[in-house]
């Protein structure tokens, strides 16, 4: 459960920081200003990669208990 919440918590934060910039860009765009390009890796790539991170540490953890528990006995 604390995995879900977790989740939600982070996908919630990116949607809100997500909403922010895309809220800056139009308030420069309204203004005339250049909207600066970014140059580094997409918002999107970091939180897939940390998702993937944490749910792949999780079942490695979840396969070494089983393993554990089977051959520990």
């Amino acid at each position: 459960m604390l995995w879900k919440i977790l989740t939600l918590a982070v996908l919630i934060g990116f949607a809100w920081w997500r909403l922010r910039q895309w809220l800056r860009e139009r308030r420069l765009r309204a203004a005339g200003e250049p909207v600066p390009e970014p140059r580094r890796v997409r918002p999107i790539s970091i939180l897939a990669g940390a998702m993937l991170l944490g749910y792949g540490g999780y079942l490695v953890w979840v396969l070494i208990a089983q393993a554990i528990g089977t051959f520990g006995e």
